[in-house]
C-alpha cells in the first residue's frame, strides 16, 4: 500500500440534497483521529464505482463514504466486483440510510464510526444481484417503482418522510401489475410456494402462488425499505438468502391496512402477502419493466428479472 493512507474518504457532495457537504468538515475532523487518511469527491453521476475500484487497487483498508443509499450502493457494487477486502464505513448523509438501518451502525455518529475504523470492527454481509446488477439493501417493481418517480418532484421533504408521504399520496391511484414468479431453489418459510404438479416441493423451478394482479414486489437483503419501513422483518443481511416480499393487489381499504402496518413489518401478516427466503428467484413480464435497486430507478432489457443473493461478499465497518 505505499503511497496510500489506511483509509480514505470519499465524498458524493449532492447526497442528501447537499447535506454531505455540510457534514464534510464533520466527517474530516473524526477521522483525523484515526491517523493519515485521504480523500476523494465525486464530480459526476458514475464516479463512484471509478473511485472506489481505485481504493481497491490501491489497497485501501477502510473506504469511509459520506453520501446516501445511492452512493453507498455504487461504492459496494465497486467493491463486490473488484473482489476486494476494503471495508465499507458509512458515514451517513442521505435521506433514506436503509442499508445503515439493516446493520445497525451509528452512521450519524462520525465519531463513533472513526473509532470503529480504529478498532477495526467490521462484519461481511451478503448482497444481492438483478441480472447484472449488483445491489446491497433491496430490489423492487411496481408500487415503489412509480413512488419513487415521482419522489424527486417533492422538493419540499426531506429524510424518512419523503418516502412515506410520497407513498401515501399514491397509495389509491397506482393500478397495480401482472409478473409471474418462479423459484430455482427451496423455500426457507413456512410461507412458501406450493409443491410442483409432480409433487416436488424442491423442484427446479416452479411457480409461486400467484395474485391476478401485484400491488409491489421486494426482493430485500435488509430489513428496511423507503427510510421508514420494515418491509422484510426477518432478513437478515449474513443468511446466505434474500427475503421476497410479494404484496397481491388490494382494495382501498386493504391497501390502507397494509401500508399502515408496514413501518412495524405488520403487512407481512396480512392474506395478499407472500413472504419467504430465496437464493434465487425469477420474476417474468410481459414487457421490460421498469425496476428500482436501491432507491434508483432502471430499466431492464429483457422481460425478465433474474435475482440471486452473493453471500458474504462484503466487508462493512459496524
Amino acid at each position: 500500500m505505499s503511497g496510500h493512507a489506511p483509509v480514505r474518504l470519499l465524498v458524493n457532495p449532492a447526497a442528501g440534497r447537499g447535506r454531505a457537504l455540510r457534514r464534510l468538515d464533520a466527517a474530516r475532523h473524526a477521522l483525523a483521529r484515526v491517523g493519515p487518511f485521504d480523500m476523494v469527491t465525486t464530480e459526476a453521476s458514475g464516479d463512484e464505482e471509478r473511485l472506489a475500484t481505485a481504493a481497491a487497487q490501491d489497497g485501501v483498508q477502510t473506504l469511509a463514504v459520506l453520501g446516501g443509499d445511492g452512493t453507498i450502493s455504487r461504492v459496494a457494487a465497486a467493491l463486490v466486483r473488484a473482489g476486494s477486502p476494503t471495508a465499507l464505513a458509512i458515514f451517513g448523509a442521505g435521506t433514506g440510510n436503509d442499508l445503515a438501518k439493516s446493520l445497525g451502525a451509528p452512521v450519524f455518529d462520525f465519531r463513533t464510526m472513526a473509532d470503529r475504523i480504529l478498532a477495526h470492527s467490521t462484519r461481511v454481509i451478503d448482497v444481492g444481484a438483478i441480472n447484472d446488477h449488483v445491489f446491497v439493501n433491496a430490489v423492487g417493481v411496481g408500487f415503489d417503482v412509480a413512488v419513487l418517480e415521482r419522489t424527486v418532484r417533492a422538493r419540499w421533504l426531506r429524510g424518512d418522510a419523503l418516502y412515506a408521504v410520497t407513498a401515501l399520496g399514491q397509495l389509491f391511484r397506482y393500478d397495480g401489475f401482472s409478473a409471474q414468479l418462479l423459484a430455482a431453489d427451496h423455500a426457507t418459510s413456512d410461507r412458501a410456494a406450493t409443491p410442483s404438479p409432480q409433487g416436488d416441493p424442491g423442484a427446479s423451478t416452479r411457480a409461486f402462488p400467484s395474485a391476478s394482479r401485484w400491488l409491489t414486489i421486494v426482493v430485500a437483503n435488509g430489513r428496511w425499505f423507503g427510510g421508514a419501513f420494515c418491509i422484510a422483518p426477518d432478513a437478515q443481511l449474513d443468511d446466505g438468502t434474500l427475503d421476497l416480499v410479494a404484496i397481491g393487489d388490494a382494495s382501498p381499504l386493504r391497501r390502507a391496512r397494509l401500508f399502515g402496518g408496514a413501518p412495524w413489518g405488520h403487512h407481512v401478516r396480512e392474506a395478499e402477502v407472500h413472504y419467504d427466503q430465496r437464493a434465487r428467484l425469477t420474476l417474468q413480464f410481459a414487457q421490460p419493466p421498469m425496476y428500482q435497486a436501491d432507491g434508483e430507478l432502471h430499466r431492464a432489457t429483457t422481460r425478465e428479472l433474474h435475482i440471486h443473493v452473493l453471500p458474504r461478499a462484503l466487508t462493512v465497518t459496524v
